[in-house]
């Protein structure tokens, strides 16, 4: 396992160089070789944190592996500022930020726009990103504007400002979920961003014509769209895979797979249940002009859709599934760490297989929820490093209580995780079947 992790860093490392060398002699540069690695370490520095698990080089080698130039180099750098993720910035990071940073607070800041005014790469940046606060503001608030930033400082020698500005255009439209503005389309996201393109071409002195600056917001919004692109997927055991990546990198717990609690992974599961149950289908997305068509966009988002429905009954059931575990925490040995409950115990079987496959005792009635069992039963697609990609307890559940059920047991796990009721009364608001089938899988305290 260390020495493919150790060649796929290697491989990342060569492509990553390589996309940057190739979009720089694409866009007629001539950086030295000094040049290209100042740039290389700054972006790799980033990508490669151990706590990236998703917004990692293979994301961004992704990302830049489809499109011109101007798009390869907004993918490199689009993610080089994550803080939540992160802890922080990169060393080489902050210090080629740290004239626009400050300590405000106790806290890293962005400075108001009044200081980033004084520079020309940074009142671009602050500019198309519609920044207009006086006040310092919390950097973490700002990953994308501070990327954006970083990748000007660093390609401001080598480029023309006209594609610097389309690079930081591409990085603006990565701003996800955004809501749709009730009123007319040319209200939407891309046309706004269009309109500050235009404006900044006159008062920075890009040289832009109008067709390029159309061609750089379709451009902005085909990255953007392939940013999010799991969400359109057609299977939702591939959606599910992607979102399991994040819950390690919103969740620092979940990155020592031994030692997480089964308190700590509720958590991390109860953060996401909000976050998907917060996501609208129509925010996910973006068009501009009639860029991509407008059956293309209807397609993604019901593809969206769905698999926001399956996440929601998938993530609900799973943490009815650790409600169970988290009650009966205190009555068994070992019970705090999540690998103990994996592991065998009385019996010879893993945890993956010793549950009965039952038959169905209430029908499933959407297409959501025979998926939500697949998925349940099956697994997750890919590689998961800290969690089983098949939810065995889960998909007992289903198919013992039905969803029903289990949507009123989640509105009990509530009050179990809140502390209104204690675990014993948890318990004996479920099926004395479930509790049976778990408890016989344990071993009880001495």
């Amino acid at each position: 396992m260390f020495r493919n992790s150790a060649q796929q860093q290697l491989t990342g490392k060569v492509r990553c160089r390589s996309q940057l060398n190739w979009a720089l002699q694409q866009l007629h540069a001539q950086p030295s070789l000094a040049d290209v690695e100042h740039c290389f370490r700054l972006i790799w520095s980033a990508v490669n944190s151990h706590s990236r698990l998703f917004h990692n080089a293979q994301h961004v080698l992704h990302l830049s592996d489809e499109g011109d130039a101007i798009q390869a180099l907004a993918a490199l750098f689009h993610d080089a500022v994550y803080m939540q993720v992160d802890g922080g910035l990169a060393a080489p990071v902050m210090d080629v930020l740290k004239p626009y940073l400050l300590y405000h607070r106790g806290q890293i800041c962005i400075r108001g726009l009044g200081e980033l005014q004084r520079w020309r790469g940074s009142a671009m940046v602050a500019y198309l990103f519609d920044f207009q606060e006086t006040t310092p503001q919390i950097a973490s608030e700002h990953n994308e504007l501070l990327s954006a930033l970083l990748a000007v400082c660093c390609l401001e020698p080598l480029l023309s400002w006209g594609e610097l500005a389309q690079i930081t255009v591409a990085i603006e439209a990565s701003i996800p979920f955004r809501v749709k503005p009730e009123q007319s389309l040319c209200c939407s996201p891309a046309e706004q961003l269009f309109g500050r393109l235009h404006q900044a071409n006159l008062l920075f002195d890009f040289g832009l014509d109008e067709s390029t600056m159309t061609l750089a917001i379709h451009r902005a919004v085909a990255f953007a769209n392939r940013d999010v692109d799991s969400f359109a997927t057609a299977d939702p055991s591939r959606f599910l895979e992607r979102t399991w990546q994040l819950l390690p990198e919103l969740n620092p717990a979940l990155r020592e797979p031994m030692h997480y609690t089964v308190r700590d992974y509720r958590r991390a599961l109860e953060r996401m249940e909000v976050f998907i149950g917060e996501l609208e289908a129509d925010s996910i997305f973006q068009q501009f002009r009639q860029y991509p068509d407008d059956a293309t966009c209807q397609s993604r988002e019901r593809c969206a859709r769905h698999n926001l429905a399956v996440a929601q009954l998938y993530l609900q059931t799973k943490i009815v599934a650790i409600a169970l575990l988290e009650a009966l925490t205190p009555f068994y040995q070992g019970g705090g760490a999540m690998a103990t409950w994996m592991a065998p115990h009385l019996n010879e079987l893993p945890w993956e297989d010793s549950f009965s496959r039952l038959n169905l005792s209430h029908p499933l009635s959407t297409v959501a929820q025979s998926q939500t069992l697949e998925v349940a039963e099956q697994g997750r697609k890919g590689v998961c490093h800290f969690d089983l990609n098949r939810s065995p307890l889960a998909a007992f559940l289903i198919r013992t209580i039905g969803f029903e059920r289990i949507h009123q047991l989640r509105k009990q796990a509530n009050a179990l995780f809140e502390e209104r009721i204690g675990p014993e009364d948890f318990l004996n608001q479920c099926e004395a079947k479930v509790v049976q089938a778990v408890t016989q899988r344990l071993q009880p305290l001495a």
